[in-house]
């Protein structure tokens, strides 16, 4: 299986989706930011992650029937970039895509404890040093993730 995940911001990725980043098998992962400047942060986080990197705009043209999309939550977000990026994810399920919907704050009913979730913070900040005190005190962003996909049926 092949994810593309959509990151508004550098860090997003990690944030937010660090469980699917680290799964065992061989998936293919790419992460798409919005802007240059984005994947330029997203530098060392892609290696330490192992993950491709590219621009959104790019996102029509390499996805495909088989690819997972992974967008933040367009309901429970509150940033509104991640609202505006959850809300093309939305877009994309009811065009048949399969969706997987993630948070980066502890609002979703659908959260969990991330397992080993100090890894993930030292990661946080080996990746994101310059960043380290949006989450030093905020346990939100390496404590909890969540993924939720809807199931969507209505009558054309």
């Amino acid at each position: 299986m092949s994810y593309i995940i959509i990151a508004p911001h550098a860090d997003d990725e990690i944030i937010g989706c660090y469980e699917l980043l680290t799964k065992k098998n061989k998936d293919i992962k790419t992460v798409l930011f919005p802007s240059q400047q984005a994947i330029d942060e997203a530098s060392l986080s892609s290696q330490i992650m192992k993950f491709d990197r590219g621009h959104t705009d790019y996102l029509n043209t390499i996805v495909t029937n088989s690819d997972t999309l992974v967008f933040p939550d367009p309901n429970y977000e509150l940033h509104p970039e991640h609202r505006k990026w959850g809300q093309i994810g939305e877009q994309y399920a009811r065009s048949g895509y399969k969706v997987i919907f993630y948070i980066t704050n502890m609002l979703a009913p659908y959260i969990h404890e991330v397992e080993f979730s100090f890894v993930k913070k030292e990661i946080l900040d080996r990746a994101y040093f310059e960043k380290q005190k949006l989450w030093l005190y905020d346990h939100k962003y390496f404590l909890f993730e969540g993924y939720t996909n809807w199931i969507l049926s209505w009558n054309d």
